[in-house]
């Protein structure tokens, strides 16, 4: 009998125990907050600034884009991480540190911070954010106005500076082949126009006309390097070398779309590069090297050559 109550004695503390751990656990657990907000769908503008420069984006008709310092696809994949990273990120609501000398030692001042600012489609401000990279493996952040500092487990400052061709979409042009009914070239060594019936491109300059066989590696790149013309670099204002500095293109390329729009192109030698231009982005230029060029200045022959030919 006294062993039956041990072993019940036994069996009552591990229990209570087991109650009082499970308690305890219960309530240290850490609830972690958002830091801007919960809703993916409430935030419908951006803007993220340094000392030096800010960029701002905006949500419209479902796609977020670029509208300062200009009006431009956001670059998808950097885009889609920063608001995960930043936006959405949740943290832990208990501070690192606090007060004035603490915002001076995490570099969590307005001359050293990222601040980001986040607003609804009606234009108010939900909320802004400042960052700072004190030299750790993660960055902190503190609210504007309030001195509380709070760890990111996340790089910011190094991923998600406001310089406009860090966020950009690389492309420049993009115009799919069915979309085309001439490409119309002038360049330094000839001119010729590539004319499209259906679903068969035509050669033509001044002295001869022929059908383009049909797999020919020449058409073939330069329809797609139309369908995606892309610059990773583009000037910036003060960077862009005046119109008559740039001197006569090497190349002009006319576009004649099937929507009777047209699209010009135009390539200036730039140091050990070239100088796009498009009627799609006046006054901006953007920054391309020599293979893009060449894919437009082939030789005739080329453009007869038929599919698996060595020449190629």
């Amino acid at each position: 009998m006294k062993k039956d109550k041990v072993i019940l004695l036994v069996v009552f503390f591990l229990l209570l125990a087991a109650v009082i751990i499970f308690k305890f656990a219960k309530n240290s657990k850490e609830v972690l907050k958002p830091i801007f907000t919960a809703d993916s769908t409430a935030v419908a503008k951006i803007e993220i600034a340094d000392r030096d420069t800010s960029i701002t984006f905006e949500k419209q008709q479902a796609r977020w884009m670029i509208t300062k310092p200009a009006k431009w696809n956001v670059k998808e994949d950097q885009f889609q991480l920063f608001l995960q990273e930043v936006i959405f990120r949740h943290y832990s609501p208990k501070p690192v540190a606090s007060g004035g000398e603490a915002l001076e030692e995490y570099r969590l001042t307005r001359e050293n911070a990222l601040r980001v600012k986040a607003f609804n489609s009606k234009g108010k401000l939900l909320k802004e954010v400042w960052f700072g990279d004190p030299g750790n493996p993660y960055d902190y952040f503190c609210f504007q106005g309030d001195s509380n500092i709070y760890q990111i487990r996340r790089k910011v400052l190094a991923f998600y500076r406001p310089q406009f061709d860090a966020w950009r979409s690389p492309h420049v042009v993009s115009v799919n082949w069915d979309e085309l009914l001439a490409i119309k070239v002038r360049h330094e060594k000839g001119s010729y126009d590539l004319l499209r019936d259906g679903g068969v491109w035509h050669y033509k300059d001044q002295k001869e006309e022929f059908e383009i066989p049909p797999g020919n590696q020449t058409m073939g790149k330069i329809l797609n390097s139309l369908a995606n013309m892309s610059a990773h670099t583009m000037l910036a204002e003060d960077e862009a070398p005046a119109q008559n500095e740039l001197g006569r293109a090497v190349c002009d390329i006319d576009l004649d779309l099937v929507d009777k729009s047209h699209i010009k192109i135009s390539f200036h030698p730039w140091e050990q590069y070239y100088l796009m231009q498009t009627s799609l982005h006046p006054g901006s230029y953007f920054v391309m090297v020599a293979d893009t060029l060449m894919r437009f200045t082939r030789d005739v022959t080329l453009f007869r050559a038929v599919e698996g030919d060595p020449s190629l």
